[in-house]
This record gives structure tokens, C-alpha cells and sequence, in this order.
């Protein structure tokens, strides 16, 4: 066992009474006020005795490790604090920090949770393994690899999901909307992710001579500025006179990305998000557009459904703040809290570190979005159905044949109605040129 601490010691030998009887009577002094300190030293002793306890009397002694014991525990503290806290070992921690830039192993999906137990597909990843089996918003995950998710938080199912490339990993799967049960077996691959798709001119919503523009942002990664400014270039010499920033389906991701994006349509120095730690006010940060590149008379309308999150909704919130886009769709998901990966043992070698929820976003109206969303100037909502053709549409190059055939002559709602509010921003745009 590990032997008690010579403070542990001093104390007990202090005690009063407990080595000298004639001593028994005289009244106790009144006890120190607790302090931070107290309660890390017992909490640290605890963990030591209980850690000692299982290291030296746990009925199998191969499966009991310090490390692994450790990092367990680590695990279990952050993920009660919520979500999207986890310790990162080895592993993960260089996993993370593929994922910003826009790389990962796995079956490419964003998972939830739903209530207090059911997990389900957030958002498929474009172009990754699981889109390509046809998994959908919505879908409820029962089992992975052949066991319930039930009682399972976020990171442990993603540790179960993650893995070496070339690996399948078998999944059962529950659809609302057809209320079928089906087991899927997916191959994980090495992802990754092209941030922007689908730029181009809207020929079918174009007016005379007008060129409306269309392109969408998958997710928010370190590369997304410059595939943004390139597909930008790439618009404006097409003739480009006018945006619509489709963000349907975008989960988030880097923030200073976020922060890019939005400083493209507003001047430099203009404040974009706010974050607050645990202090309030006092522990404000405020992010600012750079100006790098500047389109500020562009007219401009975002699209945003309910699973537009995180980067996604400061694009959405600061540009709707600010005046400079109409948006159009339905109020966002609502996942304002920001996560910070840091390092924790500095002479750990490969890295690990912990993923830890720090502060919370604010607009710059200084509107939260934690579990509030944005909510569009103009709600255009959709059917189950019609969000999943959606999602198949953004996904065309992986459809066959009879898929194609079913998706391409269905209505986009929310589309047509961002294009119907485009047409009348560069109208009033040309006005105001006296065009």
C-alpha cells in the first residue's frame, strides 16, 4: 500500500486525547474552514487508496493496470460533466488533431444523444463509409458490434466506432420513419473530408441577367477558409452576383474557421462570436473578423436546418446579428459550448490530454446558442422525407441509379425559397447601384 503521507501523520499524532488520556476532557479545538485544497488532498487520497485497493486485491490480476486503471477513471469524471467532455489517450489525442484538419478513421458519422438513452445519427459524414451504406439523420444505433448502446456516453460509443482502417464494425440500426430494424457491417476508412461542395451557378433560379450562386460548407476544418476563397474565385469569374451559403447538415467544428468565414462578408475588426467562461462577463473573449477577404456589398442568404450546429451557428448567428444575411429554413440545433483540447502531462510521450468544456458562445447581439439555436428570419420546415432527400441529393455522386431517379425531381423547399429571397436581394442590390 502506499504509505500515508507524513501531513496524514502529523495529523494524527495531534489529535487530541488519542496518546494521552489525561488530556481526554479538555474540549476540542474548533476545526480549520475547509479549503479547496482540503478537498483535492482528500479526493486525491481517495483515488490513491481505491486505486491501490483494485491494483492489489481485483480477482484478475491481468486485468488491472495503473495506466489503464488511471485513465479510465480520468475518462469517467469528464464524461459526467457532459457530452462532449473526454480524456484523450495516446490514440485519440492524435485523432482529435487529425480531425481539425479535416481528417479521422472511422465510419464517418456525427452521433447524439436522444433523451437519456438513445443514441442516434446526428449527421453522416458526405462522401464517408456510412453515408455510402445509407444511413440517415434520425437513425437510432441499438447496437454496435452486437452490443446495446444503452447506458453508453458519447466518447465510449466513439471509441467503439473508431478504430484501425480495414476494420468493419457492425452496426444495428432502427428507422422512425419506416420502423424497420436493420444490421449494417461498415468498413472504417481513413477520411477525409473536402469542406466545401457543391459551388455553382444557379441556372434554374436565374433572372434575366442575374447569376444567383450556390455552395455549401460540409463542416468547418482548418482548411475551410481557403477552399472557401477558392470556390469564391471560381464564382466570381462564372459572373457570381449574389450567395446562398447553404449550412443544412453542417455539424461545427473549428472556430476560427467559423470566425474566417463570417469576416468574409463583414468588415475587418468587426466582432463575430463571444465566448464567456466560468467567471461571466469578467472571463469575456471576443473574436473579430481579420478582413482578409472582404465582399461586403454580395448579397447574401444562409441556408440552416435543425442540424446546423456549433461553427455553423456562429456563421449563422453573427451574420444575421449584423445585418449582412437573410436566413432561410429552420431554427438550429442549438450546440453553443465550446471544447478545448489540452495537453495534460507534458512529458508524456506520444501526447495525451483531455477535451474540456470551457465557455459557452454568445452572438454578437450577445444572444446565447446553447440549447436556444438561431432562429431563421424566415422558417421554412420540412417533412422527414424531404430532409432525407435532401441529405441524398447532397450525397448525388454516391447514388445509384434508382436512388437518382427518385431524389432528382424532389421539391427542395427551403432552397427555393432562399433563391426566391436572393432574387429580391439583388434586385434591390441593383437599385441601389442604379443598374
Amino acid at each position: 500500500m502506499t504509505p500515508l503521507p507524513a501531513r496524514l501523520l502529523l495529523l494524527l499524532a495531534a489529535w487530541p486525547g488519542l496518546f494521552s488520556p489525561c488530556r481526554a476532557q479538555q474540549a476540542a479545538p474548533a476545526p480549520a474552514p475547509a479549503t479547496d485544497d482540503d478537498a483535492r488532498y482528500r479526493s486525491t487520497l481517495l483515488f490513491s487508496n481505491v486505486l491501490e485497493l483494485v491494483r492489489e486485491e481485483y480477482a484478475d490480476s491481468q486485468a488491472v493496470d495503473y495506466e489503464e486503471l488511471t485513465h479510465a477513471a480520468l475518462n469517467g469524471m469528464l464524461t459526467s460533466l457532459d457530452p462532449f467532455s473526454e480524456f484523450l489517450d495516446a490514440e485519440r489525442f492524435a485523432e482529435m488533431k487529425r480531425e481539425t484538419e479535416g481528417e479521422f478513421t472511422g465510419i464517418g458519422i456525427h452521433i447524439g444523444l436522444r433523451g437519456s438513452s438513445s443514441m442516434t445519427v446526428d449527421m453522416p459524414v458526405e462522401g464517408g463509409p456510412a453515408a455510402r451504406a445509407g444511413l440517415l439523420p434520425g437513425d437510432w444505433i441499438v447496437k454496435i458490434n452486437g452490443a446495446s448502446t444503452k447506458g453508453l456516453t458519447l466518447g465510449q460509443a466513439v471509441r467503439l466506432l473508431r478504430g484501425k482502417a480495414g476494420e468493419p464494425v457492425q452496426l444495428t440500426i432502427y428507422r422512425t420513419s419506416s420502423q424497420e430494424t436493420r444490421d449494417y457491417s461498415i468498413v472504417r476508412e481513413v477520411i477525409d473530408v473536402p469542406s466545401v461542395r457543391g459551388s455553382r451557378i444557379l441556372a434554374e433560379y436565374a433572372r434575366g441577367s442575374r447569376k444567383p450562386a450556390y455552395l455549401r460548407i460540409v463542416q468547418f476544418g482548418e482548411k475551410t477558409p481557403a477552399q472557401f476563397d477558392q470556390a469564391l474565385r471560381n464564382l466570381a469569374a462564372e459572373g457570381m452576383d449574389g450567395l446562398i451559403l447553404d449550412l443544412r447538415n453542417n455539424p461545427g467544428g473549428v472556430l476560427d474557421a467559423s470566425v474566417e468565414i463570417a469576416g468574409r462578408f463583414v468588415p475587418a475588426g468587426t466582432v463575430i462570436v463571444s465566448t464567456e467562461g466560468r467567471r461571466g462577463a469578467s472571463d469575456r473573449a471576443y473574436f473579430e473578423s481579420r478582413g482578409r477577404t472582404h465582399l461586403p456589398d454580395l448579397p447574401l442568404v444562409i441556408l440552416v436546418n435543425r442540424h446546423s450546429a456549433s461553427a455553423a451557428e456562429i456563421v449563422a448567428g453573427a451574420l444575421k446579428d449584423l445585418g449582412r444575411a437573410v436566413l432561410v429554413g429552420e431554427t438550429t440545433f442549438g450546440k453553443g459550448s465550446v471544447q478545448t483540447i489540452q495537453p495534460v502531462s507534458p512529458h508524456h510521450n506520444p501526447p495525451i490530454g483531455v477535451r474540456l468544456t470551457t465557455a459557452r458562445y454568445f452572438t454578437p447581439a450577445h444572444q446565447p446558442i446553447h440549447k436556444v439555436g438561431i432562429t431563421p428570419h424566415i422558417p421554412v420546415h420540412v417533412s422527414l422525407r424531404e430532409e432525407q432527400n435532401i441529405l441524398k441529393r447532397q450525397n448525388w455522386h454516391q447514388l445509384g441509379e434508382a436512388e437518382r431517379e427518385e431524389v432528382q425531381n424532389a421539391p427542395d423547399a427551403q432552397l427555393a425559397r432562399a433563391a426566391a429571397v436572393l432574387q429580391a436581394l439583388q434586385a434591390h442590390a441593383a437599385r441601389r447601384q442604379g443598374s
